[in-house]
């Protein structure tokens, strides 16, 4: 019997079975024909798909489950919380810049804050951004930032600003596009600050940092996947036939009731705390994450035309 057979290939340490007890590595070999590569591939995606299907069904409808579950050590049955938040977060945009309009001739605001939910943006959030983007047009068509308002830009950046604008003015579609393709890394970035509020905030739970990440991760694709549905819905309703346009939208405005709903519960169900603590401590988190959002999006609004 060949020795080798049964040593690990990193360390030499014997095996008592397919993977070493000493540094971890799986006794398998990489180097195959294409045949079996293909068979894996095929066997660890079908795998993976009944993983995803574990996880989306409390992720849309059991507030607060796969978190506890994952932070008691139930983690093999579900998709991973980062890897789940990576693939939506993918997904997602890729659906948003294919419903994009081709042309646009002016700052548009998203018709009932349609496109702004696709990007995992709340109903109240919607709102805010909607106005922002109406004083952003507003301001472009009469002469546009004045130099307070960029204080933080040296006098050549205000230049580019400046010079750019006038550039955006004729054709805000770049400006549009650029914001749109930087904002999954800008909520990406906002992921571990949310976290850093729940830490704050629930301070006395004695609970690590990494417990509250594995909420906010959670947390975050389930609001872009409702976000894309809702989106989705909006998009069917267009199209449909007029008796299928009422209960369609009656759906669209259950998903975005439901997702505000959803934080609340997952909250409630994850810290167990009372309601009086939950409501509290939810408003604060929803205020203080809204203020990071607004200014994360006015300064992704100037990076946008900066960059465009």
């Amino acid at each position: 019997m060949d020795l080798s057979a049964r040593q690990c290939d990193n360390c030499h340490t014997s095996l008592q079975g397919d993977f070493c007890h000493q540094c971890g590595q799986e006794k398998k070999s990489y180097i195959r024909n294409v045949s079996g590569v293909v068979t894996e591939f095929f066997g660890e995606f079908s795998n993976w798909d009944t993983r995803v299907w574990r996880t989306l069904v409390p992720l849309w409808f059991r507030p607060g489950f796969l978190s506890r579950r994952y932070v008691q050590g139930h983690r093999v049955p579900y998709v991973p919380p980062l890897r789940l938040y990576l693939f939506t977060s993918i997904i997602a945009f890729l659906l948003f810049a294919q419903l994009m309009p081709e042309s646009v001739g002016t700052v548009n605001i998203p018709k009932d804050n349609a496109q702004l939910a696709a990007d995992g943006i709340t109903a109240e959030q919607a709102e805010s951004i909607s106005g922002l983007l109406s004083g952003i047009n507003e301001g472009v068509k009469k002469q546009g930032p004045t130099d307070n308002d960029l204080m933080f830009l040296s006098d050549d950046d205000k230049d580019i600003f400046y010079t750019k604008l006038d550039a955006i003015t004729a054709n805000p579609k770049l400006a549009i596009n650029k914001f749109f393709s930087l904002a999954p890394q800008m909520m990406f970035g906002l992921l571990p600050l949310f976290a850093l509020l729940l830490k704050l905030l629930y301070i006395r739970s004695e609970r690590y940092y990494t417990e509250h990440l594995i909420v906010a991760l959670h947390s975050h694709s389930f609001i872009l996947q409702f976000s894309v549905l809702y989106l989705a819905l909006q998009a069917l309703a267009a199209v449909s036939w007029p008796w299928l346009v009422p209960p369609i939208e009656w759906l669209a405005t259950a998903t975005l009731i439901w997702i505000p709903t959803y934080l609340l519960l997952c909250q409630k169900f994850y810290y167990q705390q009372s309601w009086g603590k939950t409501l509290l401590k939810f408003w604060l988190t929803s205020s203080l994450y809204n203020i990071l959002f607004m200014s994360a999006i006015v300064g992704l609004i100037i990076l946008s035309i900066l960059w465009s």
